[in-house]
């Protein structure tokens, strides 16, 4: 058991020290390579020479070498921060003279060389914070770096800054200085650095045991112009607020506090700084606020030229003994921009509101403001904060939408209402006319009313829960509705002002006309998209979920139903008609019929030739049957020898079937007669007569056919569809009724030659047979003698007609061998 245990742990020490698998990177944005987090402890092999950028960041680097970067020459970002590197190779950054950015933070570099950016000539952005190094070198560290625009240095070991430090930063414009523990610091060091026009300084410690310290970094740092952020920085006493009336007195235009701890004693004293000071934008972000010392807080003194005031996550932890208004309502005053976000504010009495005249701009996001404060801030509609432009009360507990308050605010054009939970909205709203971007985001909508102003330019719908959207919004020009489930009615192309659009959600019905609104070339030239076609997922139909808006094909039968219907219901009607008309012009109906005949005929057990009943059926039109009983019939029945024949009228079975009677008797007759006439063409009987056999001639490949021409007749008037008869009218001879009498001896001798039938051996031999018997009676008429030429011809009855040949011309009796 514990050899297992030993060898599982062994294999995992071994995984962990030699990857079985190379680094996991992966390309994003293009040619940017990231390999962070892939427990690498060196750099990986370029993939491409075209590699613009590379993250190695959260490893376990210690050391990078010259020849880590050969096949980078492209690289233009560098990332290696959060490593443990202790060693760079002097000539390590020579490859990368194309290299932008270079971030070597949080890692274990305890000095610093200038051999490594001599050969960084475009380098403009450089990390080095959080290291251990405690000076910056032995001097003009960064002199090759005159593109160099960001600087980040310092950190918790740096204790010592050179006057030689930082020359060559003649063109840097951000300036982020970590002196936590900065102990030295040569006057001048910073000064010629610049111009830069946003410095960040997180010098606590000095700030608690060096005052002057501090006052000699912020004489260098700041210029006119200046934004100047503190970090990071404990704030107690008015003391420790005077060295920044340098900043104040340097031209510096804006104050940040961030990350910081302030009581309200050094508040006061930064505040009374302000006054014949360049500030006009105040900050107080990320920061906490103490009530100290407690019992005591005057309001904030004349703000000078103040502007903008900006509190944002500050955390009050005596809030409910905070005369926030008392305080803050000075400064409120003064300025034209306020923001107070995220700061537990509940209410802002009308009063208070009132005094605000000059306010421009309000931000009281993230905060906890109710219907009913919100309506007291605004004194119920009445006009209050006149010159206001834009409000934002996103994100408070607001329930309704109440336009009203609004109203009177004649210089309003934007709102931002987002994030609270209105849930609905008013069928009609009185908003003021001036209003041009209304954001009512994310705040739980069902549907969308005529109470959005028909003035807007820019609307916000998105992340809510609406279904359908057609409100006539005539110069909208940018609509957001992404994260609804909508199906975008036709009539969004009428929306003619329209620039920008934004739609894409998680699901979404693909109408046809939203489809072929995404998907039509009008949308794509005049409409920019806020994001990617690709973006736009489709919840329904079925047969497309999932599918990208810009993959989806609609049939015609889904977009266009009543027509789609309609023309294929007037196209199964043509086909059907196309069909009727095919069928009557082909007789296809016909030769249903007659292949249905024919093949219940088949079914039955054929004739053989011996066993015919007739010479000859007899095919006539009922006009015509005077002349085929007084002529015809006489004629082949009453001659020698007799033919036989079967008329309908008198040879047919009663009761049966007219179809089975008329095949019943083609079929048991040698020959079938039609005497042809314009009453035969005409007679439908004789049709069926003809349809039968024009299918005897195919089925059996016998011309069983005997043509009488009764009278002259175009041979055009036989049905077209009868083609083998019409060719044996064309190809062949027929029998035409003379009109001379002394013709119609050879007609009848030429029916009757037509007619019969072909004599069998067995006949012949019976006819010679009875000829013979006949001879010998007639030269002898003996008994005996015939008595021995009967016996003699059955004996040799195969040979009957070498004994005739046999047989003596005189009378004498003859001798049969």
């Amino acid at each position: 058991k514990y050899i297992y245990i030993y060898i599982y742990i062994y294999c995992k020490s071994l995984e962990f020290n030699f990857p079985l698998s190379g680094p996991r990177c992966h390309i994003r944005e293009k040619s940017l390579w990231d390999c962070s987090r892939q427990n690498l402890s060196k750099i990986p092999a370029a993939p491409s020479e075209h590699v613009a950028g590379l993250d190695v960041s959260r490893n376990r680097l210690e050391t990078i070498a010259k020849e880590d970067f050969l096949a980078y020459a492209s690289l233009r970002s560098l990332t290696v921060a959060n490593n443990k590197i202790e060693t760079i190779q002097e000539q390590a950054f020579v490859p990368l003279a194309n290299l932008e950015k270079l971030d070597l933070s949080v890692n274990s570099l305890a000095t610093l060389s200038a051999g490594w950016f001599k050969n960084l000539l475009s380098l403009r952005y450089l990390n080095l914070w959080g290291n251990k190094y405690e000076t910056l070198g032995e001097g003009n560290l960064f002199q090759p770096l005159d593109k160099l625009k960001t600087l980040h240095f310092g950190g918790p070991h740096l204790v010592s800054v050179g006057r030689s430090d930082f020359s060559g930063l003649s063109g840097l414009r951000e300036l982020f200085f970590d002196g936590t523990n900065l102990q030295n610091y040569a006057e001048g060091s910073l000064r010629h650095v610049g111009p830069v026009s946003h410095v960040t300084l997180a010098l606590n410690g000095p700030c608690e045991r060096d005052q002057a310290l501090v006052e000699v970094v912020l004489s260098d740092a700041v210029r006119p112009n200046t934004t100047l952020t503190v970090t990071d920085t404990l704030l107690y006493t008015k003391s420790q607020a005077l060295p920044f009336k340098v900043a104040y007195d340097g031209g510096a235009t804006g104050f940040i506090f961030k990350k910081v701890t302030m009581t309200s004693a050094a508040c006061m004293a930064f505040l009374h700084l302000l006054p014949g000071s360049g500030i006009t934008t105040l900050t107080l972000e990320d920061s906490r606020f103490l009530l100290y010392p407690l019992g005591g807080i005057a309001p904030a003194p004349d703000t000078g030229p103040l502007e903008a005031l900006v509190l944002k996550n500050v955390d009050v932890p005596q809030f409910y003994n905070f005369p926030a208004l008392y305080f803050l309502s000075p400064l409120l005053r003064a300025v034209r921009r306020a923001s107070v976000v995220n700061c537990k504010v509940y209410a802002i009495p009308c009063e208070s509101s009132a005094d605000l005249s000059g306010l421009e701009y309000l931000d009281i996001s993230d905060n906890s403001f109710s219907d009913i404060a919100l309506s007291q801030m605004m004194c119920g509609g009445k006009g209050v904060l006149p010159r206001l432009r834009t409000l934002n009360v996103s994100r408070n507990h607001l329930r309704s939408i109440n336009s009203r308050i609004f109203a009177e605010l004649g210089r309003l054009t934007s709102i931002d209402l987002s994030g609270n939970a209105f849930g609905d909205m008013p069928e009609t709203c009185d908003w003021p006319p001036s209003l041009r971007f209304l954001n009512l985001s994310a705040t739980h909508l069902t549907r969308a009313t005529a109470c959005l102003p028909g003035s807007l330019h820019i609307l916000d719908l998105s992340d809510n829960e609406l279904t359908v959207f057609h409100i006539g919004l005539p110069v909208l020009t940018e609509l957001y509705i992404s994260g609804n489930k909508i199906h975008l009615h036709s009539n969004l192309s009428d929306y003619v002002a329209l620039r920008r659009l934004e739609a894409a959600a998680e699901t979404f019905v693909c109408s046809c006309d939203f489809v072929a609104f995404m998907a039509s070339d009008w949308a794509k030239r005049r409409v920019r998209l806020g994001d990617e076609v690709k973006s736009y997922v489709c919840e329904s139909p079925d047969a497309a979920r999932g599918t990208s808006v810009a993959d989806v094909r609609l049939s015609a039968f889904e977009c266009h139903a009543v027509l789609s219907l309609s023309l294929l219901c007037s196209g199964v009607a043509a086909a059907l008609l196309l069909t009727a008309g095919l069928c009557h012009r082909f007789s296809v109906v016909w030769y249903a019929e007659m292949t249905w005949a024919w093949l219940s005929a088949k079914r039955k057990p054929k004739l053989r030739r011996g066993e015919l009943e007739y010479d000859a059926f007899v095919s006539f039109s009922e006009m015509d049957s005077g002349w085929v009983e007084a002529h015809l019939v006489p004629e082949l029945e009453q001659s020698e020898p007799p033919l036989r024949l079967c008329l309908h009228k008198r040879d047919f079975v009663p009761g049966a079937w007219i179809l089975d009677n008329i095949m019943g008797a083609i079929e048991r007759s040698h020959k079938t007669l039609f005497v042809l006439s314009q009453h035969f063409v005409r007679s439908e009987w004789c049709k069926y007569e003809l349809d039968y056999t024009h299918f005897r001639l195919f089925d059996q490949n016998d011309d069983t056919v005997v043509l009488i021409l009764l009278e002259p007749i175009d041979k055009r008037a036989v049905p077209k569809k009868f083609c083998r008869l019409r060719r044996v009218m064309h190809s062949r001879t027929y029998l035409e009724w003379p009109d001379d009498d002394s013709q119609i001896a050879g007609f009848w001798q030429s029916l009757r030659a037509a007619i019969k039938r072909p004599v069998t051996d067995g006949k012949r031999k019976f006819e010679l047979f009875y000829s013979l018997l006949r001879t010998q009676l007639l030269l002898s008429p003996d008994v005996q003698c015939v008595s021995c030429f009967l016996i003699s011809s059955l004996h040799n009855g195969h040979n009957l007609q070498n004994v005739a040949l046999k047989q003596p011309t005189t009378n004498k009796n003859i001798v049969l061998k």
